[in-house]
């Protein structure tokens, strides 16, 4: 099968390598892979980008091929007119081509309820009869980009033809095997459920970062309870984690889709009350810090560790650490930040700052510190010699965004500790 990607970001990239793998040609419009340590790329990823590469199975700078399916993965900054006015010279080109060709077209960022019929009314009206158009959303995650993608536990589909639902199917055929994930429904149907989806998961995260604020004032470890509730079958597990604050690009463009349809931006309902905690949460070490030192922050040295928005990748985007560095910066506290994935990113976010320094280790960012802020839980925060690191500090102080220490372990080896409402306050 030919494919047309449109897009440069981890989606489109993830899609371009899980299909390439299955024997798609994939043209492209961009016009070379990312770097290996671009934010948008991830190890096993790139490999198989490469592998594809090597293949010929992926062909750049591709913006008007004759195919049979256009996944539009871009991001539509510009708004839904440019997106309109795309997919209309898009047709245009379909009818110009010999021959009776036909393409469906597969829409798969969040857009406005409604997008996808409207747009194939256009196409109607205009006359362009060769199009035909599907909702078909995306749920890469990243850290996980290709596993979400080729393993998803759905497969969510808005259409209303059955021609273009049978491709799409004959498409996700590799990964749909073990059983039957897809899911088709109307467009509109599909397009809130995207968004709905993304809404639910962050109302559970910013619901056990309340919770966690009501413990931390009561004495109270937000981690029996987290297990308490989770114990629920209807409930589970899943985003029960209290933390220093959620991030992502996808991620809250999408709360910003679902609050744009739910007219919340400004307003008082549940979404609205969801992004204002995040947005307290990633200043919640920081608040810890102030209190701890009384206010007397100036010359102190701070540690960070992770400044990637969630572990495994490379990305930044809505990190609680950028309110942290930038909170710490203002009030000429050296900051010496440590991300085994991130720190290039975060070097072409912030540059090269006198009191920022970027540094090679754990270890290294906590030398002579006056506090670990722990920001990311990489899977080598886990287990280090924290007693060393203790030694090598000004003041063993460790505020834990992320609830990876056991707070009774870490008093006892002489920390002053304290986690997101694990029973100790500062």
């Amino acid at each position: 099968m030919n494919v047309l990607m449109l897009g440069n970001n981890l989606e489109s990239w993830t899609l371009t390598a899980a299909l390439a793998s299955t024997g798609c040609v994939v043209h492209l419009s961009a016009a070379q892979l990312p770097e290996a340590d671009s934010e948008l790329m991830e190890p096993d990823l790139y490999r198989l980008l490469l592998k594809q590469q090597d293949a010929g199975r992926l062909v750049y700078a591709s913006s008007m091929a004759a195919v049979e399916l256009l996944i539009d993965a871009r991001h539509h900054d510009k708004g839904q007119h440019q997106l309109q006015q795309d997919l209309l010279d898009f047709a245009s080109h379909v009818a110009a081509l010999p021959g009776d060709h036909t393409c469906v077209v597969a829409l798969v960022q969040p857009v406005p309820v409604g997008t996808t019929e409207r747009l194939q009314t256009l196409l109607q009206q205009q006359g362009y009869h060769q199009l035909t158009l599907v909702y078909w959303p995306g749920f890469v995650q990243a850290g996980r980009a290709l596993e979400s993608f080729t393993r998803a536990g759905r497969i969510i589909l808005g259409s209303n033809q059955p021609v273009a639902t049978r491709l799409i199917r004959r498409l996700m055929s590799p990964f749909n095997r073990s059983r039957d994930a897809l899911m088709v429904m109307p467009p509109k149907e599909a397009e809130l459920t995207k968004i709905a989806i993304n809404g639910m998961l962050a109302t559970r995260v910013s619901f056990m970062n309340e919770l966690s604020e009501l413990a931390s004032q009561r004495g109270i470890d937000i981690e029996t309870v987290r297990q308490g509730i989770g114990s629920d079958g209807r409930i589970g597990h899943q985003y029960l984690y209290p933390g220093c604050g959620f991030g992502g690009e996808a991620f809250l463009q999408t709360l910003d889709q679902l609050a744009d349809e739910l007219q919340d931006r400004t307003g008082f309902g549940l979404l609205c009350s969801v992004r204002a905690i995040n947005d307290q949460q990633k200043d919640l070490l920081f608040q810890k810090l102030w209190r701890f030192y009384r206010a007397d922050l100036k010359g102190k040295r701070v540690a960070l560790w992770g400044c990637a928005f969630k572990p495994n990748t490379a990305s930044i985007a809505g990190s609680p650490a950028l309110v942290l560095i930038e909170a710490l910066l203002a009030h000429d506290v050296q900051v010496q930040v440590y991300d085994p994935m991130a720190l290039p990113t975060l070097k072409k976010h912030l540059g090269q700052r006198s009191e920022l320094i970027y540094a090679s280790s754990p270890e290294a960012a906590a030398e002579s510190a006056d506090a670990i802020l722990l920001v990311t839980e990489w899977k080598e925060f886990w287990n280090l010699n924290l007693q060393k690191i203790q030694s090598s500090m000004n003041t063993p102080l460790l505020l834990d965004g992320r609830n990876i220490y056991d707070p009774q372990d870490m008093h006892h080896q002489g920390w002053t500790y304290s986690g997101i409402g694990r029973g100790q306050a500062i």
